[in-house]
């Protein structure tokens, strides 16, 4: 599993998530799930930390006026 942090911005807003996932896609259909903003095509996601144990699941998540 690897830890990933996804972003998406919508209008002056940018939302922010960490979950735990075996790919890029399967992060950003946890994150547009469990957040309920946007698709997962929106969502970008970057490789925070590699080798982690599972399974799957949602961290956390933020939000922030650009």
């Amino acid at each position: 599993m690897i830890r990933y942090i996804c972003a998406m911005s919508s209008g002056s807003d940018i939302f922010h998530a960490t979950v735990i996932a075996e790919t890029p896609q399967q992060a950003r259909e946890l994150v547009a799930a469990e957040t309920k903003k946007g698709r997962p095509r929106e969502w970008n996601v970057q490789v925070l930390e590699p080798d982690i144990p599972g399974p799957a699941r949602f961290l956390g998540s933020g939000a922030q006026e650009a």
